[in-house]
């Protein structure tokens, strides 16, 4: 079509040709005054609409597809409730510096302020847990107003933008030219743009190299958003410097590699944070070195040198004195930084060795090679013997998408990623319990050859398990494993730890595989160690959401966690 062609659309009509400039291909949310813009998708036909059982999963399923995807994942609610119900899932991908574009629509701008049924200050409502809040007072302005909502979401650091509309911009009328809809950057993917570091900077994190006896590589989440894992890998092999990682930055590398330590931090294994508390350098790449990341910034040991590696160079030498920052892309860093290596002649350090010796330890102590881990005999199935199961079933293309509470940092810690890339997804940002089952299913939804397992506690999974309905009527089977212990054991843990005992923490026994029945799905109930992994491998066959209801012990707490 003649760029200068002149269209004559309505709000929603541009707003759904607006998002094919993305090449926006699935959207999520739930109908209510926004009908003409569900009209409207209808009509075009070039998006899928998958309609949620709450809002809160939308948002969820966005985020999830974003990090599936590469791609900025999009959702949408109405007016009131349903825009407000959307405030858990995009402070998540806030937090978690995951790019999405929320589309709400708020009531009709002609009785603005009149007290109207469902009006709602939805700008300063999102304005704390977004990137940005933009809103739209007329249809003329869809097309510059959307192209600025991508390009903030997918530049910079990542993460949500949240468009505004009346209802009844959807319906006006407006004259656009075919130009406008037209665009020449990348904002539909992310990172669209790429920062390169300063002349001398990469030069210098040579020299500290150099300098180095003990040096360590701290992949963040930045890595992986950068698509940088395999640059990092290479780069470490290239060296032999071991690679500690966070959660949001599991897959960086397979932990399975010999240079791989494991997860860092105050939910990390205890093992590697004695090992990245011997470092002498630390080149951190993506991370904001949260207190969760740093276990309450007492990681890296003082005295370390540190090279921080960010995409926002607010985040760098906020929580630690260092050695140098560097305002980069990750995967442009990590490039730079192996051509400047590449023309010298490096020594071998010994810590290269010593941080494969740290993992197998692990792994045969108290990992998946354990005795704890290995015993199988009837009763209730120790969380570490279902990380065992998880292990063994999953293949290294699979997704293990965990939720919050105790059952991610068995995850996280007892998991291992077996290739790189998002072979791991978790809710790091704001720790929302509910998470993993929508976003295993928009996992699903966004790569239908790949399986996805929902790895939650029965007091998440009672947060959005209707999106069971959501999995089978949108044919994105997944596997769910309940660690179901009948209790919030993360805050009765909590409450014994200062003293007391467990109060308003106990749930009654929930037999989660009947649930599934009920919903469409298949269900099937274990209390036999020996008999979760066949449960599992029969599970992962099926083309229907299955849920593993696991009895658990009341209380089983992983290594080294800080209550």
């Amino acid at each position: 079509m003649n760029p200068s062609t002149v269209l004559k659309l309505s709000g929603a009509e541009a707003l759904v040709r607006s998002l094919n400039m993305f090449r926006v291909k699935d959207i999520f949310g739930l109908p209510g005054n926004q009908l003409r813009f569900y009209d409207a998708l209808q009509r075009d036909g070039s998006i899928r609409h998958i309609l949620v059982r709450h809002e809160q999963a939308a948002a969820h399923m966005a985020d999830s597809y974003a990090r599936a995807t590469g791609r900025v994942g999009v959702c949408e609610a109405s007016a009131g409730p349903g825009s407000s119900n959307l405030v858990t899932g995009i402070a998540e991908a806030y937090a978690s510096s995951i790019p999405v574009v929320a589309i709400t629509t708020t009531t009709r701008s002609t009785v603005s302020g009149r007290a109207n049924f469902q009006e709602l200050d939805l700008e300063n409502l999102f304005r704390p847990i977004a990137k940005r809040v933009l809103s739209i007072d007329r249809a003329a302005r869809i097309p510059e107003v959307v192209k600025r909502a991508f390009r903030i979401a997918s530049s910079g650091t990542p993460g949500p933008v949240v468009i505004v509309l009346p209802a009844d911009v959807h319906a006006d009328e407006a004259v656009f030219h075919q130009h406008e809809f037209l665009i020449a950057g990348q904002e539909g993917q992310w990172p669209a743009h790429r920062i390169s570091p300063v002349n001398g900077s990469v030069q210098h994190v040579v020299e500290l190299l150099e300098q180095a006896r003990r040096p360590l590589l701290w992949a963040g989440g930045g890595v992986l958003s950068s698509g940088a894992e395999h640059l990092l890998v290479k780069f470490a092999e290239t060296m032999g410097i071991p690679v500690v990682t966070t959660y949001m930055g599991k897959g960086a590398i397979r932990e399975t590699h010999p240079l791989a330590v494991g997860p860092v931090g105050q939910i990390g294994r205890p093992s590697t944070n004695e090992f990245a508390a011997k470092a002498d350098l630390v080149i951190a790449i993506g991370t904001r070195f949260t207190n969760l990341d740093t276990a309450n910034w007492t990681l890296p040991a003082r005295g370390a040198r540190i090279v921080h590696v960010n995409i926002d160079p607010e985040e760098i030498g906020r929580h630690f004195e260092v050695e140098l920052g560097i305002w980069s892309d990750a995967k442009v860093f990590l490039q730079s930084l192996s051509d400047h290596c590449a023309v010298r002649q490096w020594r071998e350090w010994s810590v290269a060795g010593e941080a494969e010796t740290i993992a197998s330890d692990w792994r045969r102590e108290r990992g998946p090679e354990s005795a704890l881990a290995n015993r199988i005999e009837p009763g209730a199935v120790h969380p570490l013997q279902a990380m065992r199961a998880l292990q063994r079933c999953l293949r290294p293309d699979d997704v293990l998408v965990c939720d919050s509470g105790f059952n991610q940092i068995w995850g996280g810690q007892y998991y291992e990623t077996q290739e790189t890339g998002r072979r791991y997804i978790g809710p790091r940002g704001m720790g929302v319990m509910g998470f993993s089952l929508p976003a295993a299913i928009a996992g699903r939804i966004a790569n239908p050859d790949r399986r996805y397992v929902a790895l939650c506690g029965d007091g998440g999974f009672m947060m959005l398990l209707h999106e069971l309905e959501t999995s089978v009527r949108e044919k994105a089977p997944v596997v769910v494993c309940v660690l179901n212990n009948r209790n919030l054991e993360y805050c009765s843990q909590i409450q014994q730890s200062i003293g007391g005992l467990p109060f308003s923490t106990s749930m009654m026994d929930t037999d989660f595989a009947q649930v599934a029945l009920g919903l469409g799905c298949l269900g099937v109930r274990v209390d036999d160690a020996g008999a979760l992994e066949l449960a599992l491998q029969e599970a992962l066959t099926k083309p229907v959401t299955t849920v593993i209801d696991v009895v658990t012990p009341s209380s089983a707490m992983p290594d080294g966690v800080a209550l």
